[in-house]
Parts: structure tokens; C-alpha cells; sequence
């Protein structure tokens, strides 16, 4: 077990230092055909600003309207214009955050 282990992270740094790693990622739901750069900049792979989804996304404003007819509205709340991956994965499960402290009838997809 210990030597699968070791193999595996040996095949993971050496995937992650060619640059192998873009192929591994799974991207979830409608931003499936979009390329890595779109959302990831000067090769940093971490979450982006809320800024980054805003230039397809336009503005916290606009998706608040377009989720108007949620109750709650989770766009418009008691927290603010919190960053979209609070609650939003591209690569992994999305949590809807509001429901850390509230039990609302809002459940995120695939969670």
C-alpha cells in the first residue's frame, strides 16, 4: 500500500511539473468547453475573483436578477457580494453556504 502511494505521488509531481495537469482537471456543468485561461490567468490555478466571472457574468446585479425568483434570493443577501466560488466549483461539489447556518430548500447541483 505504502509503495502505491508513493508511485502515485511521484506520477502526481511529475504530471503537475509538465504541465499535464490542465488534461486531469474535470470541469464541471456548462463551463465544460470553456479553456483553463478563461478562468485561470498567468497559469495561477486557484480560484478566481469574482471579477473573472463577472466578464461573462457581467455583475453580482445581474445574476441577483436572474436568480429573483429564488426564496431566498442568494444573490442578494444579508452577506454581500460574497467571491462566486463560496458556493460555486467549477472542479469539485459546490455548496450552497447560506445553508451553513440556515436550513433553506436551496440545494446546490450535485450536492
Amino acid at each position: 500500500m505504502l509503495l502505491k502511494s508513493y508511485l502515485a505521488a511521484v506520477v502526481l509531481t511529475f504530471g503537475l511539473a509538465s504541465g499535464a495537469h490542465a488534461a486531469a482537471v474535470t470541469i464541471n456543468g456548462p463551463h465544460a468547453s470553456l479553456d483553463c485561461t478563461t478562468c485561470h490567468a498567468n497559469g495561477q490555478f486557484k480560484a478566481p475573483a469574482k471579477e473573472t466571472c463577472f466578464q461573462c457574468h457581467q455583475s453580482y446585479q445581474t445574476v441577483a436578477e436572474r436568480t429573483a425568483k429564488m426564496n431566498p434570493n442568494p444573490h442578494s443577501n444579508h452577506r454581500g457580494e460574497k467571491d462566486c466560488n463560496a458556493c460555486h466549483s467549477m472542479h469539485g461539489k459546490s455548496h450552497f453556504e447560506c445553508n451553513d447556518c440556515h436550513n433553506f430548500a436551496i440545494r446546490m447541483k450535485g450536492e
